[in-house]
């Protein structure tokens, strides 16, 4: 397998921001949301997300209601996902943060090879550590997807932010995309988008195919898609 199977997960608001400018406005998805995420979170054999999301939301990334966390140990998986952590440029608070405090699982960060000796060291204490090829401003994550799939981490579930979400997709590492639409309008240029980075040139866009659609509580949409660019696995 050369890199795992990858399905993304993420609530918006119909103008497809995550967040407010302030991002001060996270779990707007609601209960049905939040189960589908834990549900999604005890079929992954890992949790991947980028620095923002971090420092803005300092998740734990496990696997909190019952019912799920025991058909994990159904399927023979482990009591919970582990959490990774994408940062090229590791600027986040590590030790500040539950994911690196708390997990039960340690969790693993992917990152260029461009730090001192001295920080990667430090960051050793709490997580480890995969050094991938890097450009100016972005990481190999293809690269890193193989050494994931080589670790035996075969199901992975993607959370975002933005920017992870975008450079995900345009490297075809992406087999499908859960998300929530919700009847809110957070609006505002600095309002974090779901798909960031550089974006797609206009003969190019992403085509995905619809799978399923449900119309949930509080007038949630939950759509289900399947990825037309993934690559080989």
């Amino acid at each position: 397998m050369s890199r795992p199977f990858t399905f993304g997960n993420l609530a918006i608001s119909v103008d497809g921001r995550i967040s407010t400018a302030d991002r001060a406005l996270h779990g707007f998805g609601g209960a049905e949301d939040r189960d589908l995420m834990e549900e999604l979170r005890a079929r992954a054999d890992a949790v991947i997300i980028g620095a923002a999301t971090v420092r803005d939301e300092n998740p734990r990334l496990q696997v909190s209601a019952e019912k799920w966390r025991k058909s994990r140990l159904d399927a023979d998986r482990s009591p919970q996902p582990r959490g990774i952590v994408v940062s090229r440029s590791l600027d986040f608070p590590w030790r500040e943060r539950a994911l690196f405090t708390e997990s039960l699982v340690r969790p693993l960060v992917i990152t260029s090879a461009d730090h001192p000796a001295s920080r990667i060291a430090d960051l050793q204490h709490f997580a480890d550590v995969l050094i991938v090829p890097s450009s100016e401003s972005s990481l190999s994550l293809s690269e890193a997807m193989r050494q994931l799939a080589e670790m035996g981490l075969h199901k992975l579930l993607l959370e975002g932010g933005g920017e992870l979400n975008f450079a995900m997709l345009a490297e075809g590492l992406v087999d499908e995309f859960y998300l929530t639409l919700c009847p809110l309008v957070f609006g505002g240029r600095l309002s974090p988008g779901a798909f960031s980075g550089s974006g797609f040139p206009g003969t190019a866009p992403v085509p995905l195919e619809l799978l399923s659609i449900r119309q949930g509580i509080n007038q949630r949409l939950f759509l289900h898609y399947r990825c037309l660019n993934a690559g080989p696995r």
